[in-house]
């Protein structure tokens, strides 16, 4: 049963879920308080990713690939995915698996991070019932991109 943590990366909320054969088994967010310097996030965030690593010492890790944005929120977003990428090699000897936001939602037919946010919504109704788009489109993307890895994963086992 592959185990797998999916992060969608922002300095202000990152969203990760765990994924366990295939069953969604937690999520949530990771919030670095807003009055932390860079520096004091990225060391928060370390902590916090390192946990996760920690708990559920997956056999993935995934984080959404960058696209081009302005180059100032582009170096912010690298330092982070930098804190993942360096826990994911000490912690777990392993890569991070990197995926385009634009090819896992092709493989699912929907185009926005809102119909994103409302598939993934109406499939765990129960466990997503206290979010909206707002508050919970980054748990959805990174869900999202574990449901299509897991779908990646099956395909490969069937060649």
């Amino acid at each position: 049963m592959p185990k797998i943590l999916s992060f969608d990366v922002s300095s202000v909320s990152t969203g990760w879920s765990f994924i366990l054969g295939e069953t969604l088994q937690e999520f949530g967010i990771i919030t670095p308080s807003k009055n932390y310097r860079l520096q004091e996030k990225l060391y928060w965030f370390k902590n916090e990713v390192n946990a996760l690593f920690k708990i559920y010492f997956p056999d993935y890790v995934l984080v959404e690939d960058t696209y081009l944005k302005n180059v100032t929120t582009l170096k912010v977003l690298m330092q982070f995915i930098g804190v993942i990428n360096l826990e994911c090699f000490f912690e777990l000897g392993q890569d991070i698996v990197f995926l385009s936001p634009n090819t896992v939602r092709s493989h699912f037919k929907i185009k926005t991070k809102e119909d994103a946010f409302n598939l993934i919504k109406n499939k765990y109704k129960i466990k997503l019932k206290n979010y909206s788009f707002e508050t919970g489109n980054d748990i959805s993307d990174s869900i999202l991109q574990g449901l299509y890895f897991l779908d990646i994963l099956k395909e490969s086992n069937n060649d």
